[in-house]
């Protein structure tokens, strides 16, 4: 990771994005850029141009003192970062503009585990539109935390997603090696529920033929990877049930996911297996895009 985009939040009281960032920059060599953000509605002063500017100058002043207080605390003065304040409201949108792939490698935020209808918080707009891969980080953790957990999907014959798979592993490759851990992979075998439960279909005989046939894909896994058959896990369920359970089993530090990006209407109805995950998380999740695959 050459360079990353660290999102500081006020409204926590941890900054675990930054010390999270700061490990990474550590291990990697990596150069922080750390954005922090300020708005205020100032429709209620005077209409006065000098008087705004003084008041937004003011806001932006005091949020950038935060910012180096927080900075001082977390003793980054060894590693190369920059790090500044920006006037903004609609932070997912400035963030999104801001990144270009061949910029950064990663943003790194905490992560908000709540959505309605009618609010979309700034990491699902970041999930679903972020042209570089989106980490957002755990305010609590489970202890003693260490694997950095893949999520593959090894029955589709699709190029793009065989794609996203090598670059999933790829991504999680590279943060086992710079945390000095191991890297497990996870598989969702999805069986109808609608068709169990009318048994339709064997379960225990489907799960058994489903297993058999992904024996080859598994077998070139371990060979490519260099991983144990005990680093591979496989379970019945759909894919956002079978994640958080499987990385709450190991302890996983990290949960390195694809995503689709889906957008608008479509994205709310249908929504994304990360989406989902994060929601039933309590760990660090790595969001990767189809399109993050060619970078």
């Amino acid at each position: 990771m050459d360079k990353l985009l660290i999102v500081m939040d006020p409204a926590h009281k941890h900054q675990k994005a930054l010390a999270r960032g700061i490990d990474l920059a550590r291990a990697t060599g990596a150069h922080l850029e750390i954005v922090a953000f300020t708005h205020e509605h100032l429709g209620v002063l005077p209409s006065d141009p000098k008087v705004q500017q003084r008041a937004k100058d003011t806001l932006i002043e005091l949020r950038q003192r935060w910012l180096e207080q927080m900075l001082a605390l977390a003793d980054c003065s060894d590693l190369q970062l920059t790090a500044h304040t920006v006037w903004e409201k609609n932070i997912h949108r400035w963030i999104i503009e801001h990144c270009h792939p061949n910029r950064f490698r990663a943003v790194i935020k905490t992560g908000s585990r709540s959505e309605t209808w009618l609010y979309t918080p700034t990491d699902w707009h970041l999930i679903r539109e972020c042209p570089v891969p989106v980490m957002l980080v755990a305010e609590q953790k489970w202890n003693h935390a260490h694997p950095v957990l893949a999520a593959v999907d090894l029955s589709s014959t699709k190029p793009v997603k065989k794609a996203l798979n090598t670059k999933i592993i790829e991504q999680a490759s590279a943060l086992a090696k710079a945390f000095k851990t191991e890297i497990h992979l996870v598989h969702a075998l999805h069986i109808s529920e609608v068709l169990a439960d009318l048994e339709i279909i064997n379960v225990v005989e489907h799960e058994q033929k489903r297993r058999e046939a992904l024996e080859p894909a598994i077998t070139h896994l371990c060979n490519t990877w260099n991983l144990s058959r005990n680093q591979i896990h496989m379970a019945v369920g759909p894919a956002h049930k079978v994640i958080p359970s499987v990385a709450s089993k190991i302890k996983a530090d990290m949960v390195v996911i694809g995503t689709s990006g889906k957008t608008g209407l479509r994205a709310r109805v249908i929504g994304n297996t990360a989406e989902k995950v994060l929601t039933h998380l309590r760990t660090d999740l790595l969001a990767i895009k189809p399109g993050d695959a060619g970078q």
